[in-house]
């Protein structure tokens, strides 16, 4: 449908097929580095937020516009800080910021939360967060993910997001997204320190 950049075609063929191990606790899923995500369903109204989301498309920035070098770069990536500095400072944080759905969430304290806006036939080139260790911490909460958007890890497959349900990935471990569809994909990545109650979902 999209054209993509032949580094994006080729991570996805190395990689869309691998099937890591899954485990139904999060230190369980932590603890094993084969691990590279952990489930969980929230009971979220996602149709609420995706039109809430839709309703401040205006405010969105272009994100890690810095990454660009040569060839590499991403496109259609933008995002909107909920919980930060200001929404025009992505990579950040300070705490203020509150909204109902991040109270609602198992967090202790919050570092930065980001609405993550991907265009179609959008993309975010392969990289890692953190090439020098496991990075098991931040949470991704799909709001919607069109078919034919797809999240993709180093030996890990394509990450099983649905509308509502949020993986606490390893960031540090490569990964790709490619958005090969004709609907904007929102998600919500929530950096910040779990309350004891998380560790029980």
């Amino acid at each position: 449908m999209h054209e993509f950049p032949p580094e994006i075609i080729e991570f996805r063929k190395l990689n869309a097929a691998s099937r890591p191990p899954v485990y139904d606790n999060f230190r369980a899923s932590k603890d094993d580095e084969a691990c590279c995500y952990y489930p969980i369903k929230f009971g979220i109204d996602t149709a609420l937020l995706l039109s809430e989301c839709q309703s401040a498309d205006d405010l969105f920035i272009q994100h890690r516009a810095n990454d660009k070098k040569g060839s590499y770069g991403h496109h259609g990536w933008q995002s909107l800080t909920l919980h930060g500095i200001d929404k025009h400072k992505t990579e950040h944080y300070v705490q203020y910021g509150f909204t109902t759905l991040l109270k609602s969430l198992p967090f202790r304290v919050f570092d930065r939360v980001r609405i993550m806006r991907l265009a179609p036939g959008g993309y975010i080139m392969p990289h890692s967060d953190n090439k020098f260790q496991r990075a098991f911490s931040p949470l991704n909460i799909s709001i919607n993910n069109p078919v034919g958007c797809d999240f993709i890890m180093k030996d890990g497959g394509i990450m099983p997001f649905v509308a509502g349900t949020g993986l606490v990935l390893d960031v540090g471990r490569e990964h790709s997204v490619m958005n090969d569809s004709d609907e904007v994909r929102y998600h919500i990545i929530v950096h910040g320190h779990y309350a004891k109650e998380f560790y029980t979902l």
